[in-house]
């Protein structure tokens, strides 16, 4: 009987994380604009800057669903570029005088600089069935900032975890393993902030990235577009 009533009770703790777990997406969804509209967005453009260690480039990228993704960034004449067409990717860099585009496969076919999610719509959307897993760990506290925290593991098993601001649900910091290969997959540590509306959905305009506290990259989002036509030759080679 008393095995009986301890499993029970492990079983209702366990359920009462995973109702936890997805209160906290649910309400995370909610803040950004709620399943519906992100349902309704086709594309979303941005442009602004990107913060290399000091060296600043303009940018601009592009996101198409359900998951093509390009991102250029101009200087002086030349330019680098990379995308996802949602089966291969390539990418291009003038500056090292690059005429032809690489081709990419696989895991550095979506391996982004800016470390963005090629899929445009959020993977805690439904993430259960797209085969993604969450669990809610420890709470913490992030710059002065009461946080859930959340491990994310994707369905290839990548772990990510993820901080929500506790009062607004949005997400303030990430900790993942670096997508870029040059990188060597060291944890990098994105924070988010200054979110804002676009087209009934909620996106952060800033994002500061650093490795063991050494700035990598800080993307700042001047201007943001959502269900403009974008043709799909956009992301190809």
């Amino acid at each position: 009987m008393k095995n009986f009533l301890l499993s029970l009770a492990l079983l209702l703790s366990a359920n009462m994380c995973a109702q936890t777990v997805d209160g906290i997406l649910e309400k995370h969804l909610a803040y950004t604009g709620g399943e519906k509209n992100w349902k309704k967005i086709t594309s979303i453009v941005t442009s602004g800057e990107y913060d290399y260690g000091g060296t600043k480039f303009p940018f601009t990228s592009y996101s198409k669903s359900p998951d093509k993704y390009k991102f250029v960034v101009p200087f002086n004449g030349k330019y680098y570029a990379q995308a996802f067409d949602g089966v291969k990717g390539w990418k291009i860099d003038a500056f090292k005088n690059e005429t032809a585009p690489t081709i990419l496969n696989g895991n550095d076919a979506k391996a982004m600089a800016n470390e963005s999610d090629v899929a445009l719509e959020p993977a805690f959307i439904n993430y259960k069935t797209k085969g993604h897993n969450a669990i809610l760990e420890k709470d913490t506290t992030i710059k002065n900032m009461a946080c859930h925290k959340i491990r994310f593991t994707r369905k290839g098993g990548e772990k990510e975890f993820y901080y929500f601001d506790t009062k607004t649900f949005a997400v303030v910091m990430k900790k993942a393993a670096s997508k870029n290969t040059e990188m060597g997959g060291s944890v990098m540590t994105t924070y988010y902030s200054d979110y804002r509306d676009i087209g009934g959905i909620k996106i952060p305009f800033i994002a500061a990235s650093d490795i063991n506290g050494q700035p990598i990259l800080t993307i700042t989002i001047e201007k943001a577009t959502v269900n403009v036509a974008v043709d799909d030759k956009e992301f190809q080679p």
